[in-house]
């Protein structure tokens, strides 16, 4: 463990042997930082994946340089399908120790892998359009475009949970506890999972329950018992009658059956015969007002389903199109990689973004994830400023050797990736002026005075607007992009002005300022 005021190695006492600082709390928040990375390290262990996000969130709130903690919740999201956010957190990770990081060997075995870096990315488009149609409630078209996806990476936990909720919200009860079971495979103690299946264990007991009654039938003048299967019901209190009232019974049962046969059966079954037929015409005709109300249905389907697919081809050339999430993607990547490879100049890097359309990438755009949004600003952060710094040295070199022309296309590509910059600004007047564009430059002075009152270049400006005397003294290197210059090196620019206007004389005295001043001259 080092200090964290001058980087020295720590002993077991809660002082710094070297500086003297009261390390005591840091020690305690470093070993915090690491119980909880110790922790993570044995819930991703039994495939406990969302506990370990949590306590590995945990240990970076301690300490976030523990580039340990941030490498391992990289692999975590990668094993979860969140590969975006891995990449993130690789990044961050690259950039607190760009040597001996393992996060170079994660990032290059993924970025040799174009086919696998395919295959994700199809993912994402499909999760985010399956989202979408969740959204709208087109449910089976989500479970369709989910289905697919869970089929080409097995390891996307949020489509597996997104295809639980559409089963869920269908009532296919035993389609979502596979699904959910499948899901809890990766991640074992995955809240929303549980809770989940707790929920669809609890609608099919429910279903299983809800049976019929049984009914017990009584009769007051029999009584009944069970022979197997069968139950008998047998009359008493029924006395025995002889064969010949047995015979004239049946004989006049014959003659009553005959003649109800023919007085009340027959045309009975007749009267049915035709009410059978007129209730077949009607079926049919309802049949078939249903069939053509069902086609009109079918057409109306067909005319949505056929806006949806012009829909979906508008989107799809949002995504494929030189400004598309695509190719948004590509660059990021591409200048992510070229920072890492050459971070002391940023100018390449610089110019892999310049391709992104920045309205492209906000959060709120559709098919752009938060973690993209946010890696996307962090590298604007950086390779902008280190860009415009890089381009306003070189161009105020070449405005000290007098090459005009050469520092006009610099300067202005730093007062691109730095407006705040009034000493990129006033710069790029002056080589207009020396350049034989007056007026380019004159409307750049003034833009510089409106926008920097108070900057000792704005002072300078109107000196010349006033004046019409051509600003001859050498660019000073020094100094912050975005900021104005004060104190020693405003009265050291101060001299070299003056020096440069005093003639051949000033120049031979004045060291180098006054030869910069006869260069230009």
């Amino acid at each position: 463990m080092r200090c964290y005021r001058c980087g020295a190695t720590l002993s077991n006492d809660d002082f710094c042997t070297a500086c003297g600082a009261d390390v005591k709390l840091y020690k305690r928040i470093v070993k915090l930082s690491n119980s909880f990375y110790n922790e993570a390290l044995r819930k991703a262990k039994v495939r406990d994946l969302s506990g370990a996000v949590e306590s590995l969130k945990q240990s970076l709130k301690c300490n976030k340089n523990n580039v340990e903690a941030r490498n391992l919740l990289g692999l975590v999201y990668f094993e979860m399908g969140e590969t975006v956010q891995a990449l993130s957190e690789w990044i961050i990770s690259k950039n607190i120790r760009p040597k001996k990081n393992i996060a170079d060997d994660f990032m290059a075995e993924l970025q040799d892998n174009t086919g696998k870096l395919s295959t994700i990315d199809q993912t994402i488009k499909k999760y985010n359009q399956a989202l979408s149609y969740a959204n709208q409630d087109s449910i089976d078209l989500a479970i369709i475009q989910l289905k697919k996806i869970v089929s080409m990476n097995p390891k996307l936990l949020a489509a597996y949970q997104l295809l639980a909720l559409c089963y869920i919200k269908t009532e296919q009860w035993d389609r979502a506890r596979r699904i959910i079971l499948r899901a809890e495979k990766l991640d074992t103690n995955n809240t929303n999972l549980k809770y989940y299946l707790r929920e669809v264990e609890r609608a099919m007991s429910e279903r299983a329950d809800g049976g019929g009654d049984t009914r017990n039938f009584h009769h007051e003048d029999a009584f009944t018992y069970q022979s197997g299967n069968e139950t008998i019901i047998q009359p008493i209190n029924e006395r025995e009658r002889g064969s010949t009232v047995t015979v004239l019974n049946i004989i006049i049962g014959l003659v009553v059956g005959a003649a109800i046969m023919w007085f009340l059966v027959l045309p009975a079954r007749i009267q049915s015969a035709r009410t059978d037929t007129q209730n077949q015409l009607q079926q049919t005709s309802d049949e078939l007002a249903s069939r053509n109300a069902d086609i009109g249905e079918l057409e109306k389907r067909v005319e949505a389903l056929q806006e949806d697919n012009d829909k979906l081809k508008e989107q799809l050339s949002g995504f494929t199109s030189d400004s598309g999430l695509m190719n948004n993607y590509n660059y990021l990547m591409q200048a992510a990689q070229r920072f890492m490879e050459h971070p002391e100049d940023a100018k390449d890097a610089a110019e892999s973004l310049s391709h992104i359309d920045p309205s492209s990438v906000s959060a709120d755009a559709i098919g752009v994830s938060e973690e993209f949004a946010d890696l996307y600003q962090y590298m604007s952060g950086i390779v902008s400023d280190q860009a415009a710094r890089s381009l306003l040295d070189d161009g105020e070199k070449k405005y000290n050797e007098g090459n005009y022309s050469a520092a006009i296309e610099l300067l202005e590509d730093a007062v691109l990736f730095a407006p705040a910059s009034d000493e990129a600004l006033y710069y790029l007047a002056q080589s207009y002026i020396h350049d034989d564009n007056e007026s380019q430059g004159r409307m750049l002075l003034n833009q510089l005075i409106t926008k920097f009152p108070d900057s000792r270049y704005a002072q300078r400006a109107s000196e010349y607007l006033s004046s019409g005397e051509v600003d001859n003294s050498a660019a000073a290197p020094e100094g912050n992009i975005g900021t104005n210059r004060n104190g020693e090196a405003a009265e050291s620019a101060d001299t070299a002005e003056s020096a440069g206007a005093e003639g051949n004389g000033g120049a031979e005295d004045t060291g180098t300022a006054g030869a910069g001043a006869g260069a230009m001259n």
